[in-house]
């Protein structure tokens, strides 16, 4: 909700052909791609490592060539850690 407040669009699990976009953010020409990843038996650092490596491995960018495109990992972990990355492609 808050994402749309400040203007963006939000698409939830859009279909690829390599697989699904948890959340894509769009406005103007930024495209946020979100990966959320969450659990209890590996590191915060692992999960995010995972998120972001799905994000280039399936190539999820593709269908966004021509913006501005950050990958955004947003984990949940044990102990309730919560932490993201950001990357530019």
């Amino acid at each position: 909700m808050t994402c749309r407040l400040v203007g963006f669009d939000v698409e939830a699990e859009v279909h690829t052909n390599k697989g699904r976009i948890d959340v894509a953010l769009k406005k103007d020409n930024i495209v946020i791609i979100v990966e959320i990843k969450y659990g209890e038996d590996k590191s915060i650092e692992l999960l995010l490592q995972e998120a972001i490596s799905q994000i280039k491995d399936k190539k999820y960018y593709e269908k966004y060539i021509g913006n501005e495109v950050i990958l955004l990992a947003l984990t949940f972990g044990r102990n309730k850690e919560i932490a993201c990355r950001l990357e530019n492609i």
